[in-house]
């Protein structure tokens, strides 16, 4: 046999092997699973299995896709490429308890109408037509769950949606928050909020907002306060009385909330606003320290903020509005053990053991080892950026704790009994001591619920979520009153891969173009002073018939001037060319190298094995 026969025929058996193969496996092996991304894409996490494992009964999953329609757009082909692995991974591992069904729903068809029903929320395309990517979830007895539009900015909480869906419809009833707080944050009469998180929680919990003249508090599974407004005495007891029967709570305070102060559509402040909030009488019992007259600084994760120097919008680092990275969290503690993106906080209080104190302080977030303090009263002027410099001074106790965990026997703060006053009180129902552990989350922050602390807008691709705040808020909620198993499946790593190598390279390369541009800038404006100066006198000059040193120096001044201008442009085109050509380099490294090295020995094989024979 010739060798390019040879080489035919060797070609099409491996392709009939790998087709018969590949068939087989789909049909024999459905249900195995070999993951080998380096950061386990497509292998499920521990609570998915767990959730499955717990099923009662069959869930019937109907993936609404708009696959003509979503071949015109390669960003959500892609990902619904990813969303149909991820449900036959779910069905597959179920043991026949969920019953996946793709459905391409066509234009004026009764399965359009019943995904429109159901409440997905389609996109329209450039000619007209609709493009459906949702999830319709129903248990035995015609409960529905929904994802309206899976988005490919949320990747990677995508495994977390679908399993919400899933342990939605297994629950016999929805858990119960009880939320006191002063923020905007309570749904409209539609059920909406202005807040993402809000909306959230509202999808999983049924969320009790309580007026701020409550006199009772209702039967719930946990008790949020968030930015809480000043408790009475009596109301301060029914939070006591919570914590001690319940044990379930999420405190949020804050020294210095912007949030809170933030204008609504009228262009004011909330009629309610308060600049911060504390739990005096409450928060020491259950063994934390806060000082509503302290915040926190960070100026190794300081947050870019955009201001004005001579002119020009520059990036600068804030050390009042800083990211806690995931070394700055208790890993242990799940509702933080897989968050990566770190967590957004601005101006944050501190957090205190108290001696003596019978639970167990554990910290949860805090700053890096150059973390200082800072007089609220001073955050709340909007300090510029040189003025915490100026200001700033490590703390000698660094990290600085921001969030804590109180865990464990509880004593009431109201020895003598319930307080008289405006709410009556049975006497008989008082507790002086837990009737179980308890389990207190107090983070020192209420900013870190903002969106803007966490998701930069973006009109052309979609809103980004660029920290893991939104995931943080719904992990502490499953673990004081949901489902533990959904805490480790929010904020999975994403497929996207970006070229870190690159990053790191830009941000050398920035920090030695800011370092030079700082400098020239320095020296343009002084030259600019200088002229203006010279300016003036020239003009006296010119009455009195002198200044023939002025105008030459001013001339000197004016072409130092231009030439300063030229390098800060020099230095700023050669900085993206630095970019451009690193990036080039790179992916010809790691995208066409490989591939021509792999062909480059399947060719010296065959041949060598052909000289071989011979």
């Amino acid at each position: 046999m010739s060798a390019p026969r040879f080489l035919l025929v060797m070609v099409a058996g491996l392709l009939a092997l790998f087709a018969g193969l590949n068939l087989t496996a789909g049909a024999v092996l459905e249900s195995w699973r070999v993951d080998l991304t380096e950061r386990g894409l497509y292998r499920l996490s521990p609570g998915t299995r767990d959730v499955l494992e717990r099923l009662d009964e069959p869930i019937s999953l109907d993936f609404i896709y708009s696959r003509e329609e979503a071949a015109r757009y390669p960003a959500i082909r892609a990902y619904g490429a990813r969303v149909r692995e991820m449900l036959r991974g779910l069905a597959a591992e179920s043991d026949g308890m969920i019953r996946l069904e793709e459905i391409d729903p066509e234009p004026f068809s009764a399965a359009e109408d019943a995904a429109i029903a159901a409440g997905l929320d389609p996109i329209p395309t450039d000619d007209g037509t609709q493009l459906f990517f949702g999830l319709i979830g129903r248990n035995t007895i015609d409960d529905r769950a929904t994802i309206a539009f899976f988005d490919p900015a949320g990747e990677a909480r995508l495994e977390y949606e679908i399993v919400r869906v899933i342990a939605e419809l297994d629950r016999a009833r929805q858990p119960r928050l009880a939320v006191i707080s002063s923020l905007p944050f309570e749904p409209d009469a539609e059920g909406r909020s202005g807040n993402r998180i809000v909306n959230d929680l509202s999808s999983t919990f049924e969320l009790i907002w309580l007026d701020p003249e409550f006199t009772t508090l209702p039967d719930a599974d946990a008790l949020f306060l968030l930015h809480p407004p000043e408790l009475s005495e009596g109301q301060a007891y029914l939070v006591d009385q919570f914590a001690l029967s319940q044990g379930r709570v999420l405190a949020a305070l804050d020294p210095m909330a912007h949030v809170a102060l933030k204008p609504g559509p009228d262009g004011l402040p909330p009629l309610r606003a308060e600049r911060d909030s504390a739990l005096p009488r409450l928060l020491s019992g259950w063994g934390a320290a806060y000082d509503p007259t302290v915040t926190a600084m960070d100026r190794a994760h300081g947050l870019p903020v955009q201001i004005s120097e001579g002119g020009r919008a520059r990036m600068r680092a804030y050390p009042l509005w800083f990211s806690i990275p995931p070394t700055g969290m208790d890993r242990e503690f799940p509702p933080v053990a897989a968050l990566s993106r770190g967590v957004n906080v601005g101006s944050p209080g501190l957090l205190a053991p108290v001696e003596g104190a019978t639970t167990a302080f554990a910290p949860i977030l805090s700053t890096s080892a150059e973390g200082a303090r800072l007089d609220a009263d001073i955050a709340s002027g909007s300090p510029s950026p040189d003025e915490l410099a100026q200001r700033y001074e490590p703390a000698p106790d660094a990290p600085l704790v921001i969030a804590a965990r109180l865990s464990g026997p509880l004593a009431t703060a109201f020895p003598d009994g319930p307080p008289a006053g405006e709410i009556a009180f049975d006497a008989t129902a008082h507790l002086d001591r837990s009737t179980r552990d308890a389990d207190i989350i107090v983070i020192a922050d209420a900013d870190w619920l903002d969106p803007a602390f966490y998701i930069n807008p973006d009109p052309v691709q979609g809103d980004q979520v660029v920290a893991d705040n939104l995931s943080l808020a719904l992990n502490f909620a499953d673990a004081l009153a949901g489902d533990p198993a959904l805490v480790s499946l929010r904020s999975r790593s994403s497929s996207a891969r970006p070229m870190t190598r690159v990053e790191t390279l830009r941000s050398q390369a920035e920090a030695r173009y800011l370092q030079l541009q700082e400098r020239l800038t320095a020296e343009l404006a002084e030259a600019e002073e200088e002229l203006a100066s010279l300016n003036r006198q020239g003009q006296a000059s010119a009455l009195s018939g002198a200044g023939s040193d002025e105008t030459a120096r001013a001339s000197a001044l004016r072409a130092q001037i231009v030439d300063a201008r030229q390098r800060l442009r020099d230095i700023e085109r050669g900085f993206r060319v630095e970019i451009d050509a690193l990036e080039r380099s790179l992916i010809v490294w790691t995208v066409w190298v490989p591939p021509l090295l792999v062909m480059l020995g399947a060719v010296l094989f065959l041949v060598i094995r052909r000289r071989r024979r011979r």
